[in-house]
This record gives C-alpha cells, structure tokens and sequence, in this order.
C-alpha cells in the first residue's frame, strides 16, 4: 500500500466535538520558519544528528531497570533502522520526524498492521502523517481518532492507538506541542532585513552617482536632456574606456553605497535567537565545533530527542503485558565519532580488558569496517569477582558457612 493511498483506506467513525475542550485541537502552523535559511540549516543539523540514532530492543529486569537481553530480530526495530515504508529509509524516517517536531512542535507516525502468509497480524509498515493542523475526537464505542488535514487541503482520520506523537513545547495545547510563535516575530525580523538588504542592494547596482550641471535657469526637460547624454557618454566609457569626459559646465560625484553595513549587525543578532530558540549553536550547524562543544549539545538536545521518540514508540507498539514483561526501545548512536581520534584511544585503552565494547565497536571507533565474528566482546582473565578470589588462588570453594550451625547462627 502507498504512502498516499493508506491514508485513504482508514477511515474511522467521530464523534462531532472535542473529547475535552478546544485544547485538543494543534496550536497554529506557519511553513515560513521552514523556509527560513538559519532556520532550515539548523533544524537539518539537528535532524540529521538525531537521525544517526540506532533503535534496538530490549527486555529489562522492571526491578532495577537493567538491561537483560537485546532482541536483535525486532520487528520495529528493523524497519525503524532500515525500511519503515517503501519510499524511505530508516535514517529518512528519523530525518523526518525530527524535521517535523523541530518545525511544527509536533510530529506523528501511524504504524499499519497487516496479516502476514501464516494469517498471523504484525507490524508491516510506520509512515510519517504530515499536516497543516489536526483535532483529537472521541470515537463512537471508545477510543479516540486524529483528524488531521494535509498540504493539499484534503482531511482524513487515523485511529489514535495506531498512531505515535512526538510533542516539543508540551504546556498549553494538550493535543499537541504549543508551536513556533515565539520565534515567528524573529523570523519577520529577518524578512524585513532581507528585503531591506536586496533594496539597497538594487540601488548601488544601478545608481552610480549624482550628475551636476552647472548652467542656470535650466529648463526641466534640458536637465532630463542632458542627464540622458552623460549616462549615454558613461555606459560608452565603460565600455571602451573607462574614462567620462566632462566640460566645465557638468560636475559628477560618485556615490558609494555599501548594502551589507546596516544589515550584517542585524542579521548577526537575528541568527542568534534562532539558534537559541532551537538550542543549537552556530559552530554546530556549520560543524565547526569543538570536542566539549559536541558532548554538551549531544546531551542536551539529541539524547533528549532520542527518549521522547522511543519513549513515543514502546507506548504505541507494545502492549501493557509487554511492557509489564520489560519491553522497551533505546536509541543510542556514534556519540564518540565526533570526538578526537585521541580521546577514541582513550576509551579504547581503558576498555580493553573489561569487555564494555565489542571488537566491530571497537573497530568503528577507529573507522574501520566490521569483520567476521567482531560481534563478540573479549574479557580479560586477570579480573575476577571478589566472592571468587579463593576458588581462583586455591582452586576451592571458600565455605561462607564456616563458624555457623546448620540453621545460619553463630554456635553458643
């Protein structure tokens, strides 16, 4: 099934009217932060960088919250990293995802399910819904739907407990996040700037100066007579010469005008508050930044882009058993592979005997590609538990019960 022809198979019945207020609808959309450049070439950072996340799943023990097992045949897991849909790739699903919730504070996904050859319903595909605006509704027999209308105009409903929404700005809004707003006077700003700029611009490229003659009492369509004849005389010298001939009776002054002098401040504290308002500096976008620089925005933006997006999926894709049962997504991805080669040593030097990394995870490390068999982790043996230091000097087992009776207690 197509990307456009599966929103129009599933259709839901609604109940007309919000299931709780107005907030359920989206908070206003306006597609020029999108066509801003600072503002384009940021969120491209952010979503290119969040895009390089890997989702895996994994079992956890509900208890301690550790890890017990990775499930490397995950079914979401492997169309979320490779192919949700027949037109995207897993790093263009992400992409856009994270596109979406950078420039609309809301980005939704709807997971369809279809029946395989053994007649058993699984997971076949995940698209990205885009929208202009969309509305919560309550259904008829319970639940609820989106309704959502697209760039083209047309509206369609989706059940909500298939679809996975991602929210940035979540205060006001309860449908979704609460919009770019704030930045959109900033963003006017810069329009104003620009189309200043490409005026002034015009005018240096076409007024070369100030044609003075110097006769009185001239009559209005003499000055426009003569006005003509030096510009006539001007474009000729540029041509052959470069050298304009005048007489004693015509003065002409050059006139410099430099566009860019009122704009570059301007543009310069404009840029600044984008950058701000999405949280990711300059030296980021034009991949300038330094070692300290790269960890600090990784912790504060991506990893956090990473939990709200699997954090978004678990709810949706597993059921309450499942996840009673510790099913959960993670997403991590090449955190070090901006770092020095220098640092990437470090960390290779410090975990070569404690077997934290695998030999490909060591190998990526260095840019190499993987090998066959470099999914397995060597462990140096000079390390032990410290309850099994006897049986490793000895070759026993320590008797933990020494000095004890039969019931656990110290004898009288």
């Amino acid at each position: 099934m197509g990307l456009i022809s599966f929103l129009q198979k599933i259709r839901v019945k609604i109940i007309p009217g919000y299931y709780s207020s107005n907030q359920a609808r989206s908070s206003p959309f306006n597609l020029d932060a999108w066509e801003h450049d600072t503002f384009r070439a940021t969120v491209d950072a952010i979503a290119t960088h969040g895009a390089k996340g890997k989702v895996q799943h994994v079992i956890i023990d509900n208890q301690t919250g550790r890890t017990k097992k990775v499930l490397h045949g995950s079914k979401i897991a492997r169309l979320l990293n490779e192919k949700p849909n027949e037109l995207m790739s897993g790093f263009d699903f992400k992409y856009r995802m994270f596109a979406n919730l950078e420039t609309t504070t809301t980005a939704i996904a709807y997971l369809e399910y279809s029946k395989n050859e053994n007649g058993k319903t699984e997971l076949s595909a995940i698209y990205p819904v885009d929208y202009t605006s969309f509305d919560f509704y309550e259904v008829r027999g319970g639940g609820y739907a989106i309704e959502f209308t697209d760039y083209d105009g047309h509206t369609q409903d989706l059940p909500l407990e298939y679809c996975v929404v991602l929210r940035k700005f979540y205060n006001y809004h309860q449908a979704g996040g609460d919009g770019n707003a704030p930045i959109y006077k900033v963003l006017d700003m810069s329009k104003a700037s620009d189309e200043g700029f490409i005026e002034s611009l015009t005018v240096s490229n076409k007024v070369r100066g100030i044609f003075r003659n110097k006769k009185s009492m001239l009559d209005p369509e003499d000055v426009k007579k003569g006005q003509a004849e030096f510009a006539e005389r001007f474009k000729k010298a540029a041509k052959e010469g470069g050298i304009v001939g005048v007489d004693s009776t015509e003065d002409y002054t050059t006139l410099n005008v430099t566009p860019y002098a009122a704009n570059a401040a301007q543009m310069t504290a404009i840029n600044n508050r984008i950058y701000t308002y999405l949280r990711t500096s300059e030296k980021i976008v034009q991949n300038t930044y330094s070692e300290e620089e790269g960890q600090a925005w990784y912790e504060g933006k991506i990893e956090p882009m990473w939990e709200v997006f699997v954090e978004a999926f678990s709810k949706v894709y597993f059921s309450i058993h499942e996840r009673e049962y510790g099913n959960r997504l993670i997403m991590n991805g090449g955190i070090l592979m901006g770092t020095s080669i220098q640092t990437r040593v470090k960390v290779l030097e410090a975990t070569k005997e404690t077997g934290e990394l695998s030999t490909d995870e060591r190998r990526e490390l260095l840019g190499y590609g993987p090998i066959e068999g470099g999914d397995t982790r060597q462990i140096s043996l000079n390390y032990i538990k410290d309850k099994d230091q006897s049986k490793y000097q000895t070759g026993k087992e320590e008797d933990n019960n020494a000095g004890t009776d039969d019931t656990g207690q110290e004898p009288e």
